[in-house]
């Protein structure tokens, strides 16, 4: 079977993490499928430390805009045409 990149894949190898970088990423833990709160059910797999850090830093984001009528520096509204203070 292929994957996205056209790279053999072996559907028998152990499942990697999506955030293991060789030289550069330590993954820490059992690689998981974890739910990150996409409505459509998409899982993500990805080792304990890992989860961890994409939990604790979508829960900042969460935290500190949430309510706020200011955008983040990261939102641009040309990526999808919306507007952070929309109303619906």
């Amino acid at each position: 079977m292929f994957d996205q990149d056209n790279e053999l894949h072996d559907d028998n190898a152990p499942v990697r993490c999506l955030d293991f970088r060789p030289g550069t990423s330590s993954c820490y833990g059992i690689v998981g499928y974890h739910w990150n709160g996409d409505p459509a059910g998409k899982t993500w797999p990805r080792c304990e430390q890992h989860q961890r850090a994409r939990e604790e830093a979508r829960e900042n984001s969460v935290e500190k805009y949430a309510n706020s009528d200011v955008a983040p520096s990261w939102f641009d509204p040309a990526d999808a045409g919306e507007r952070w203070d929309d109303d619906y």
